[in-house]
């Protein structure tokens, strides 16, 4: 049978063990708060890479607007100018 400083010495052994393995109330906030920050840093990078795609995108429609445009000037010009365009 444990006698009270038997389960005084296994308390204090289970605690020296466990410390390393548990977080205390402050760590868990300090691990927290640099998660939180580490995830926001992403989450604006993310973002940024998502802007810069959408302008891409934008461009290369307005450049594909533009050359078709470009094209089609060339395709009423040609016939004018007794030249032959070859797509």
């Amino acid at each position: 049978m444990l006698t009270p400083e038997d389960i005084k010495k296994l308390t204090e052994f289970q605690l020296g063990v466990f410390k390393d393995v548990f977080l205390t109330s402050e760590e868990f906030q300090e691990h927290a708060a640099i998660l939180n920050e580490k995830f926001s840093n992403l989450q604006t990078s993310v973002d940024a890479i998502a802007k810069d795609n959408l302008t891409k995108g934008q461009e290369q429609a307005s450049i594909a607007y533009r050359v078709k445009t470009v094209e089609e000037w060339i395709e009423k010009a040609t016939p004018k100018l007794d030249l032959e365009f070859k797509h």
